[in-house]
C-alpha cells in the first residue's frame, strides 16, 4: 500500500490495497482488543488465577522453541517478535493503568497494580532470557550476534543502506521487525477516548494527564 500511495495513488490497485489493509486492520484491532480486555480483567480480578495463566503462557513459549534448530536469520526473526511482544505488553499495561486511574482507582490499588505489572514484566523478560539462552547454546550461536542485530535496526532507522529505495526510514524498521502499528494506534486511541470519558473533573486526575502526555510524546 505504501508503494501504491507514493507511486500511483489514482490507480485501481490503490483502492484494492486500501480495502485489504482496512479489513486486516479491523480484524487485527479486534484481536488486540480481546487481549487488552483479558489483561484488564486479570489485573482487576480478586482471584489471580487468570494472571497466573497469562504469566505461565510465557514459559509455555519456551517449550515450543528451544528444541528446534535455528540459524542467525531465524534467531533475528525470534528477536524481532520478542521486541514487538514487549512493546505490546508495555503499551497494554499502560493503557489499562490509565483506564483504571480515570475510573477512580486509589493510590493503594495503583500500587498493587504496579506490583502486578512488575511480576508480568519480569516473567516476560525471564522467559525471553531462558529461551534465547537455550537457542544460542544448542545452535552454537555467539551472543555477539545481538549487537549486529542492533546495528541492522539502527541502519534501518537512519536510512543507511537504503539509499535510492522508495521507502521511509521509519517504515523500513517497522517492516523488518513486523510491527503492525496501525492496529496498535487504533486500540490506543479507543482506550484513551474511553479513559477521558470516565475521567471526572472533581476527581484528581493529574496522573491520568501525565500518562496521556507520555503517550502523545
Amino acid at each position: 500500500m505504501y508503494w501504491n500511495t507514493t507511486r500511483r495513488p489514482k490507480s485501481t490497485r490503490m483502492l484494492v490495497s486500501f480495502i485489504v489493509v482496512l479489513c486486516y486492520c479491523t480484524v487485527h484491532t479486534l484481536l488486540l482488543f480481546v487481549h487488552v480486555a483479558t489483561l484488564n480483567v486479570a489485573m482487576n480480578s480478586a482471584d489471580h488465577a487468570l494472571l497466573t495463566l497469562l504469566i505461565s503462557g510465557n514459559f509455555a513459549e519456551i517449550k515450543s522453541t528451544v528444541f528446534k534448530k535455528y540459524n542467525r536469520p531465524n534467531l533475528f526473526k525470534i528477536t524481532a517478535s520478542d521486541i514487538c511482544e514487549r512493546f505490546k505488553l508495555a503499551l497494554f499495561l499502560m493503557l489499562v493503568l490509565v483506564l483504571n486511574i480515570c475510573q477512580g482507582m486509589d493510590w493503594k490499588t495503583t500500587y498493587q497494580y504496579l506490583s502486578m505489572c512488575g511480576y508480568v514484566w519480569v516473567a516476560e523478560i525471564l522467559a525471553d532470557w531462558i529461551k534465547h539462552s537455550f537457542i544460542t547454546k544448542f545452535n552454537f550461536i555467539q551472543s555477539k550476534v545481538y549487537p549486529e542485530y542492533a546495528l541492522l535496526l539502527a541502519g534501518d532507522v537512519t536510512g543507511f543502506g537504503h539509499e535510492g529505495v522508495n521507502l521511509d526510514n521509519t517504515h523500513a524498521v517497522v517492516k523488518r521487525i513486523g510491527l503492525a502499528q496501525i492496529p496498535f494506534v487504533c486500540v490506543m486511541l479507543r482506550l484513551l477516548r474511553e479513559a477521558v470519558r470516565y475521567a471526572q473533573p472533581e476527581v484528581e486526575s493529574l496522573p491520568m494527564w501525565i500518562l496521556c502526555g507520555l503517550f502523545v510524546w
